[in-house]
């Protein structure tokens, strides 16, 4: 027979369930933010006081040096920078056509006057796209003298369709992608502009050109994939994807993302295997690979711990995120924390902003940032005794000393980055996508949404116009053509011919 809680269990258990609920309203309605919400209390010595003194005496004097340093370092660069609006205080152009338009007075002979100076006005127009159709004649020739042959010689000029059936031109059909994948814009609206413009397409016609020209991109795409895994710095994310392929309802899925970290980064590439979270995917993807890591803390990433020729890194922002969370209920511990890796910021920030070499990066890291980790690894061990494991703060405390090995590893060299933002940052597309398209109705669809996000992606990663360089790929990619003709047309390699 099972024993009744206690009154002292199921007050821990209620205090539990209440913090759940105020996470799950934060999550709903709250700020998100990583700032801390309450600083230290006025009675402690800031962020490096007596809870870790009795282990770390002989070094509290440097870190508070070196806290002090690289708190003056920021306020220099703070008080040097020019901040720049977010958005500019009037519009500006680049690269549009001018049409200059002369406007006299009007009951005055000009002949008899003198020009001294002028106004000039720029005013900004708008000239609606517009669809047009190529009918294309080919004649079939025959030779005069073999007019009364049985088998004459017939010469008609060969048709290079961009996808099967030729109804759709390389610029149309880029149009619809970059429509779709880059301004998230769904088919059946764009349909309602076609028609608008004078053009009614069936549904089932635009999607069968999506789809064909995910087919035609497929090979492109492997090709992508391989070049991403030749890095030496990947970072891995997963990202949920809806996929509605039974009747009335909808599953959860996942497409796995793999992004190149280095400086001079070749783009991204999502992969979806069935929607699958397993852990098989990332070990299969890696199986071969040699290089940095980088990942959040789940545990399907911890096999690379153990791989030959891999460095496991840590992602100190959902480390942030624990204790940003724990704050609620535990404010003055958790923003201890907050503090700290507030800091380990602040000075990657001061070596972004002074320009700073990779070597200079790394050599900075160990001097400032490992002495602080050091401290924060005590401390944790010290107030892990006054956190229950299931609450917010133990959960978070728990979640940081776990993973602290790898989080340490970023100081190894001044191309790895604190952490994994650059690629959650390259998943908002995917995420704002499926607010309007909701789902992708089969595994084929969401196979095709990797294609295109992953091309249309590792376009703007690198710096180059998506549908510009689309329109070209649709028009140029063939059947035979060959994988490395194939890799000069990836959005890397095709920047540095186009220069």
């Amino acid at each position: 027979m099972k024993k009744a809680p206690t009154y002292k269990e199921l007050k821990q258990e209620n205090a539990i369930l209440k913090e759940r609920i105020a996470y799950l309203e934060r999550m709903l309605f709250g700020a998100k933010s990583d700032k801390i919400v309450m600083p230290p209390s006025d009675d402690s010595s800031g962020l490096f006081d007596d809870w870790f003194k009795d282990a770390m005496d002989e070094k509290a004097e440097k870190i508070r040096k070196t806290k002090e340093a690289i708190e003056r370092e920021a306020q220099k660069y703070r008080s040097q920078s020019n901040k720049k609006a977010n958005r500019p205080s009037k519009y500006q152009y680049y690269g549009l056509e001018e049409r200059v338009k002369v406007v006299m007075p009007e009951g005055v002979d000009v002949t008899k006057c003198d020009i001294i100076g002028k106004d000039v006005k720029r005013v900004l127009h708008y000239e609606a796209a517009k669809l047009w159709v190529e009918v294309i004649e080919r004649p079939k020739l025959r030779l005069k003298e073999e007019k009364n042959a049985l088998n004459p010689k017939i010469f008609q000029a060969g048709s290079s369709p961009v996808i099967s059936g030729g109804h759709v031109a390389a610029d149309m059909l880029a149009q619809i992608v970059i429509n779709k994948y880059r301004y998230h814009l769904p088919e059946y609206r764009q349909i309602k502009q076609f028609a608008e413009m004078g053009a009614k397409l069936p549904a089932s016609t635009v999607n069968d050109w999506v789809h064909a020209a995910a087919a035609k991109l497929s090979p492109l795409y492997e090709v992508l994939r391989k070049d991403i895994r030749s890095s030496r710095y990947i970072q891995v994310d997963e990202v949920p994807w809806r996929i509605a392929d039974q009747k009335g309802k909808s599953r959860n899925g996942y497409a796995w993302q793999f992004f190149d970290g280095m400086p001079d980064s070749h783009g991204l590439y999502f992969l979806y295997l069935g929607g699958s979270r397993g852990g098989h995917i990332p070990r299969a993807e890696l199986s071969d690979y040699s290089g940095a890591v980088q990942v959040d803390g789940y545990a399907a990433y911890d096999y690379f711990e153990e791989q030959k020729d891999v460095t496991l890194l840590g992602c100190m922002a959902h480390v942030r995120r624990k204790f940003t969370d724990a704050q609620k209920n535990h404010p003055q511990m958790a923003a201890k924390a907050v503090g700290w890796i507030g800091l380990l910021y602040t000075l990657e920030k001061n070596l972004q902003a002074r320009n700073a070499t990779y070597e200079e990066i790394a050599s900075e890291r160990q001097a400032k940032a490992i002495p602080i980790m050091d401290a924060m690894e005590v401390w944790m061990e010290k107030v892990s005794t006054e956190c229950t494991p299931s609450d917010s703060m133990g959960k978070a405390l728990d979640y940081a000393y776990k993973l602290w090995p790898r989080l340490r590893r970023y100081t190894q060299d001044g191309r790895y980055h604190i952490d994994n933002n650059p690629v959650e940052r390259n998943q908002r597309p995917t995420v704002i996508g499926r607010k309007n398209y909701l789902f992708s109705k089969s595994d084929v669809g969401a196979i095709d949404n990797a294609i295109f996000y992953s091309l249309i992606e590792s376009c703007d990663i690198v710096g180059i116009d998506p549908l510009a360089w689309l329109k070209d790929v649709l028009d140029n990619l063939r059947d035979d053509t060959g994988q490395e003709e194939m890799k000069q047309m990836l959005p890397f390699y095709y920047k540095k011919t186009r220069k």
